[in-house]
């Protein structure tokens, strides 16, 4: 598959697998054994190039893992496999040394590889301070360009949300600046010692910071004259529903837009699960990458707030759905009902009567009692004070709406949706209407596929704000079947996909690697289910100190590994309780829940 990238970026090799330039969009995973156990890490690393995994990366904590890798690269070539090594360092500085001898790349976080991470306390450093520090940095870094240049080892500056220095961070905060110029100072760095072979990551577990921070990152390197690849990834996204949509969101958003080299998916799965929807990822969204502009989308759309924004969610309804049966707390989490299909409008009378209890918006092409009136541009009411909808697709004249004054507008794009979308959003702009758009999608084919397509699609137009709302209409079709797709569930996980809009509790989870020192699917799934009806929680499920507390930011309570099947409880990024014994863990998780006065009990439909 070629790559229609708009930000083109020089060719880096992993060994042998070239990345950036013309190459296609490159698929990795991570192992979640542990290291230095030899033949399991082999076997996972076998299997998940099996499944079409490009790059391998497995985690390296101390030189017993370093001096693994030896072992585990010879494994592999007896094995007659070529797939790249990746070493993800942290903390450690000797174990990049080392391992630099065995890898194709080394990954480290400049928030923890040289510096002290951050406490999260208030502290001020003076300039000559901070550039100290920073020359502390260099010195270990340079002693790893050294290994690297030996070698033709490439290497990647993986900077996160929420695991900043301490020095980084008494300047700019935990911030998507911060994330940035972390990522410049050690570019600057390898640069000055004329090494090249870099990559750059931006992740965050928050889809619409993940987009800002590659982005940014994006225009930074433009200003510099930079092309150095990019890795994309939404870290510690779930398990594998939310977790996909989440990525898709993220990851996807930034491929329509041309932005991205290789991928990963993260799961809190089996490796192996990440491959399949990471592959569907790419194909789908260079497909539709090729009908966009082929210019780099400016950024006059870009949102300056991750929060406190009110998306609007429609949804379509017919005789046949059972939308009307719903309690109460779930038809208030839908904004705007569009019926449609009832021969007797008498059957939902009492339907609507509690949606206008509820105060909903309520819009029919039907002559409904109590609904407001959808037109086209072909039929719309001359009188001036009738309150209407208008619904136009992307082939209607959009001149003929400048002297209209719907209630808003539904906005159907034929094809293209992204350009399509934001070409509507600059008529409005340069005509000064100031209308609510509703953007209703159409999406035909696999599950899977939808849930892909959908989620980068809406992920960056809602990140764009180019709508004020959306309307999902999806038809499953296959060999097995053709059915309705639940397009309210899929709407509301996209919209909490995006902190637009919570219906659920929301989890961030590690994907788990070889410092998880219990078993966090498990553990994630016990969770789950026992806490999934608290939709004001977030909650973090984390399997090492690397990952927490900093990364589970804004979580109201995390669960970190803090030893061999011995877990640490959070509050607000605080520990609270200390090495609970993994089987009372969940127990005491909630029991924590209930002292803080979080706890609900679940209510049964």
């Amino acid at each position: 598959m070629s790559n229609s990238k708009k930000f083109k970026t020089r060719e880096v090799f992993i060994s042998n697998i070239a990345i950036g330039a013309n190459n296609p969009i490159r698929i990795q995973s991570m192992t979640n054994t542990k290291t230095e156990d030899i033949d399991a890490t082999v076997a996972q690393i076998l299997a998940l190039e099996n499944e079409g995994c490009e790059i391998a990366r497995v985690t390296v904590q101390g030189k017993k893992q370093a001096y693994a890798l030896e072992h585990i690269k010879n494994a592999l070539v007896k094995k007659n496999s070529k797939i790249p090594i990746v070493a993800d360092i942290h903390f450690y500085p000797p174990a990049a040394y080392i391992a630099a001898d065995f890898v194709d790349k080394i990954r480290i976080n400049p928030g923890n590889f040289a510096e002290k991470r951050a406490v999260f306390k208030e502290t001020i450093l003076t300039e000559i301070e901070y550039q100290d520090e920073l020359k502390k940095a260099e010195e270990k870094l340079v002693l790893l360009i050294d290994k690297l240049k030996k070698n033709k080892v490439a290497l990647r500056i993986g900077v996160n949300h929420g695991s900043l220095s301490d020095r980084i961070m008494t300047r700019y905060g935990n911030t998507i600046k911060g994330m940035v110029e972390s990522a410049i100072e050690y570019a600057n760095i390898l640069i000055k010692h004329d090494f090249h072979n870099i990559v750059f990551s931006m992740k965050s577990s928050s889809s619409f910071i993940t987009i800002e921070a590659y982005r940014a990152l994006v225009e930074k390197m433009l200003k510099l004259g930079w092309d150095y690849p990019l890795h994309l990834g939404v870290t510690e996204a779930g398990d594998k529903d939310d977790g996909i949509i989440k990525s898709s969101v993220g990851i996807g958003a930034l491929l329509l837009d041309g932005i991205g080299d290789t991928i990963r998916v993260s799961l809190t799965e089996d490796p192996t699960k990440e491959i399949e929807p990471a592959k569907k990822l790419v194909k789908l969204c260079s497909n539709r990458s090729k009908k966009q502009t082929t210019q780099f989308s400016d950024n006059s759309y870009l949102i300056k707030s991750i929060s406190n924004r009110k998306t609007l969610l429609a949804i379509k309804t017919t005789k046949e759905d059972n939308i009307t049966t719903l309690r109460d707390d779930k038809l208030n989490l839908i904004d705007i009902f569009y019926l449609e299909n009832y021969k007797n409008p008498k059957e939902i009378l009492e339907f609507i009567k509690n949606l206008k209890n509820l105060k909903k918006t309520i819009i029919s092409k039907l002559d409904i009692e109590d609904t407001t009136k959808i037109y086209s541009l072909k039929s719309y009411p001359k009188n001036s004070d009738k309150r209407f909808v208008l619904e136009i697709t992307s082939k209607d004249d959009y001149e003929k709406i400048k002297n209209l004054s719907p209630l808003f507008i539904i906005y159907k794009p034929l094809n293209s949706n992204i350009e399509k979308v934001r070409e509507f959003r600059s008529f409005l702009q340069k005509n000064n209407l100031n209308i609510d758009v509703i953007l209703n999608l159409e999406y035909i084919g696999s599950l899977d596929d939808i849930k892909i397509l959908a989620s980068s699609e809406i992920g960056l137009i809602l990140y764009e704000r180019l709508v004020t709302g959306i309307l999902l209409e999806t038809k499953e079709k296959s060999k097995e079947n053709n059915s309705q797709i639940n397009n309210l569930e899929l709407s509301l996980n996209i919209l909490q996909a995006c902190n637009l809009k919570k219906y659920k509790t929301e989890f961030i989870a590690c994907p788990s690697c070889g410092r998880t020192l219990f078993n966090i699917q498990k553990a994630l799934q016990k969770i789950k289910e026992k806490t999934s009806h608290l939709p004001d929680l977030k909650i973090a499920v984390m399997g090492c100190i690397v990952n927490g507390p900093g990364e589970m930011q804004g979580s109201d309570f995390g669960y970190v590994g803090a030893n061999t099947g011995k877990i640490d409880l959070y509050v607000n990024q605080k520990c609270i309780e200390k090495n609970i014994d993994e089987k009372d863990a969940v127990d005491k998780l909630i029991l924590l829940m209930k002292k803080q006065g979080k706890w609900k009990e679940k209510i049964n439909n």
